[in-house]
């Protein structure tokens, strides 16, 4: 019994994770490049900068990937660090997208999905235009990944009597400092916030979590995130190393500027919805613009700061 839940949770995590990936890959591969040219030519001020964040990562639905890209164009001298943070502070608002999105039924329209998957690699056939075929994959990758998710609530559905995981996640939800943790370890591993908050989903589909809970986990996931930054950022420039600080040092901010007012956070994101999981999908989103926010008219000492914490090669 115990191997095959753990079989269908290997099997769920790993078609949601490839999901992810073909959804992304697929994507960015579809916009060509025309995503470094946004960043590159749209990021002349702070507001241009949050804006174009948002718009690349909606189409890649990643914010790994557009901090990883942006990165790269600081560590080729094509970005400034006053460009990149903006864009990682416009990522952070865009990568909830995945999870805003992941929350509504649309497995319920999964078959519709792959079909117009199947359809768009049809007309790449007829016109030889790989963008079809790269946005035919995606959707693919999108329906994947919530094939992903149904064999992950089938496998709670097995689970979610067992004693010692209500008690467990009875506990974790008393506990929100370990379930942020938790949600940092989590996410450090899988290297996706997208992925460890779709999971969040599915238990509370389940029941399995509570509100308290579940946004515990997502703060979490946020800081478990920025690893796949620190990753890219070994061995380049300075200034690029800045940048992956910036994105570490900006979630961490965030996390513990909500954590003093996290029981009016929690209340506040009750109001927003009947339902548990549009409300863990809502405090994702409505997190990352509260700490946008409050960094949004700091920036200047935040950057500065980064620069003096890390002023060596």
């Amino acid at each position: 019994m115990i191997i095959i839940l753990l079989g269908k949770l290997v099997l769920g995590l790993a078609l949601f994770l490839l999901g992810m990936e073909g959804v992304k890959d697929s994507f960015y591969k579809a916009s060509g490049q025309r995503l470094e040219y946004l960043l590159k030519t749209l990021t002349n001020n702070i507001i241009s900068s949050i804006l174009t964040g948002i718009v690349v990562t909606m189409i890649i639905q990643s914010s790994s990937a557009t901090t990883v890209i942006i990165i790269s164009l600081v560590n080729a001298n094509l970005m400034t660090l006053e460009q990149a943070f903006g864009v990682i502070m416009g990522a952070n608002i865009g990568t909830t997208v995945t999870v805003q999105l992941i929350s509504f039924r649309l497995e319920e329209y999964l078959w519709l999905i792959i079909i117009l998957g199947i359809i768009f690699y049809l007309f790449y056939y007829l016109n030889k235009d790989k963008r079809l075929m790269y946005i035919g994959r995606g959707l693919i990758g999108f329906s994947i990944l919530f094939i992903g998710l149904e064999v992950l609530s089938n496998m709670i559905v097995n689970i979610q009597d067992l004693d010692i995981f209500i008690k467990t996640m009875t506990y974790l939800g008393a506990k929100p400092l370990l379930g942020i943790l938790i949600g940092i370890i989590v996410t450090a591993i899988i290297q996706s916030s997208s992925a460890l908050t779709g999971i969040i989903v599915v238990l509370a589909k389940a029941g399995m979590v509570d509100l308290t809970l579940a946004i515990a986990l997502a703060l979490g996931s946020n800081i478990g995130t920025c690893i796949t930054a620190f990753i890219a950022a070994i061995g380049s420039s300075k200034a690029a190393k800045q940048t992956a600080w910036a994105h570490i040092l900006f979630n961490i901010f965030g996390v513990i500027a909500v954590l003093p007012i996290l029981s009016l956070f929690i209340e506040l994101i009750s109001l927003t919805s009947k339902e548990l999981t549009r409300q863990i999908a809502n405090a994702h989103t409505v997190f990352n613009l509260f700490n946008t926010l409050i960094v949004l008219p700091l920036r200047g000492i935040f950057i500065k700061f980064i620069r003096t914490v890390n002023s060596e090669e």
